[in-house]
């Protein structure tokens, strides 16, 4: 990794993972997993000396769960609470990372920061994550309690900030968001890694990361104890709804498939695995690479079940291909049409032929992988036909075997092209249901941007969308009900339809819990 050398001795950094919040009467299956982001950068920081104690509210309190009032209902806030984050901090502490992925989490954070800020007046606060780097103006013009806002990859940036002990030469730190008195600047660009198999391998050590295996938390199907992996980083598309070419750019750097095995094979030993998630965001570029890379896997046999849960395109995907994932270990693979109409995947900049995608789908079932997509419904503007043929497309998919689909409403999303133009048209406001917008996913309980729908209209327009899927699927496809139930009675997990219920119903207990405690 390409660092200056040092300009002082080692600091002192406080690295925190904030808690989980979950709106309790969404359709929203969010869950608390290892916080990948934040250990590489754990790892970049303490190769380059520094003193590094991380507090992971959400996985040193996975049994905890606070209510949160909001504008739009209760939230449970899984983790720590903020007096107990701010009294973990070790008082010596000079600068605090705190890793802002989400935009629901920004009226926590806000919090958060002002505590931190109480109890540390001298320390540096920086944001760095996807939010942090979308929203980086919004942050620092509304809350003073925060200094910096590392824009997009932050490794490099990170440990650079950190060998910077004077503050005023910050400026000349590419990668920034910050204050200089009442000025908002932004500082260069920083390139982008270009090597990311020279990165520090991710500094679990200092996670709590039994803690999440032991209780099942992953970031897909539960199929036993799941690390998080990255197998590449950015993504060469620009979806219209994506925040990605802010926080990556458009350039699209690969890992070495041996290297990726390498590390799986690390955590088999270390952790005791039997699954991996891959969060790339794209991560089915190449059909070369991922036949190389299932064959690296099923040549090491290292006994574990791999995950796509994020949503991927389709291109690489063929029946050669397919066979050998399923020989490899892939278990549950996730598309990302989006849409059924060319019209809306042109305007949305997504480059999906739905022909070869249904082509690829029909693949990956054949050859036995548990298949799921993505749907998203209530662009601004989007007509009523283009829904229609989104509802065809659902139906298509149902038809032919897919075992489940996400049908979720539009939220326009900080550092993306919708977020921009909604913005300059005045249509965002930041409260509530902006903020949570992303969290709840259910449009009967947001506000719609849709010029005909109404947000409760376009939660109908969801709930017939994943009502006409499943009652189609477990006609054409009936053996699927027992299998679903056994499933259920046994705590087993294979599909999304699965862990989105037992989520469910793990939360209900986690508050049944609180709730006869309190």
């Amino acid at each position: 990794m390409r660092i200056r050398p040092t300009k002082g001795t080692s600091r002192v950094v406080a690295l925190i993972n904030p808690p989980t919040i979950t709106a309790r009467a969404s359709l929203s299956y969010y869950g608390s997993v290892p916080p990948l982001g934040l250990a590489y950068v754990a790892a970049a920081a303490r190769a380059e000396g520094h003193r590094v104690q991380v507090i992971d509210a959400a996985g040193e309190a996975l049994e905890s769960v606070l209510i949160r009032h909001s504008g739009v209902g209760a939230l449970a806030v899984q983790g720590l609470s903020i007096p107990q984050i701010v009294g973990r901090l070790d008082p010596a502490t000079e600068v605090v990372g705190i890793g802002h992925m989400f935009l629901h989490q920004w009226p926590l954070l806000r919090e958060l920061c002002v505590a931190i800020r109480a109890r540390l007046p001298e320390a540096l606060i920086v944001l760095g994550g996807e939010h942090a780097t979308a929203f980086a103006d919004h942050i620092l013009t509304s809350e003073p309690s925060i200094d910096v806002c590392v824009i997009g990859e932050g490794e490099e940036t990170f440990v650079e900030l950190l060998a910077t002990r004077d503050r005023d030469q910050l400026v000349n730190v590419p990668g920034l968001a910050l204050r200089r008195g009442s000025e908002l600047l932004r500082t260069p660009t920083r390139a982008r890694i270009s090597l990311v198999d020279e990165l520090q391998t991710p500094a679990w050590e200092l996670f709590p990361v039994d803690a999440y295996l032991d209780a099942g938390y992953s970031g897909g199907v539960d199929r036993g104890r799941s690390m998080p992996l990255l197998t590449s980083r950015g993504c060469p598309y620009r979806c219209s709804f994506c925040s990605s070419p802010q926080m990556w750019t458009t350039r699209y750097v690969r890992r070495t498939p041996a290297m990726v095995v390498d590390e799986i094979a690390g955590y088999v030993e270390r952790y005791r695995i039997t699954n991996v998630d891959i969060n790339d965001l794209t991560a089915m570029l190449t059909k070369d690479w991922m036949v190389e890379f299932c064959r690296e896997l099923a040549e090491r046999d290292l006994g574990v079940s791999v995950q796509f849960p994020s949503g991927t395109r389709s291109e690489a995907i063929d029946a050669e291909a397919a066979q050998w994932m399923y020989r490899a270990g892939v278990r549950n693979f996730c598309y990302a049409p989006e849409s059924g109409a060319a019209s809306t995947l042109e305007r949305i900049h997504k480059k999906v032929k739905l022909e070869r995608l249904v082509e690829s789908m029909d693949a990956a079932i054949d050859a036995g992988l548990t298949t799921h997509a993505s749907i998203i419904i209530g662009f601004p503007h989007e007509s009523l036909a283009e829904m229609w043929s989104t509802y065809l497309l659902v139906l298509e998919l149902a038809r032919r075997g897919l075992d489940t689909v996400a049908v979720m409403t539009f939220a326009p999303y900080p550092g993306s092209e919708e977020y921009d133009r909604l913005r300059e048209q005045g249509k965002i406001r930041f409260d509530d249901r902006f903020f949570y917008s992303a969290l709840l996913r259910s449009a009967g309980s947001k506000q719609s941007v849709h010029p005909l729908l109404s947000g409760s209209a376009l939660g109908v327009v969801q709930l017939g969308f994943l009502l006409s899927f499943f009652g189609l699927s477990y006609t054409l496809h009936p053996a699927k009900i027992p299998a679903l139930v056994e499933r259920l009675v046994r705590g087993r997990q294979e599909t999304v339809m699965d862990q989105f219920l037992q989520t469910k119903l793990r939360q209900f207990g986690l508050l049944r819990a609180k709730a006869r405690t309190a």
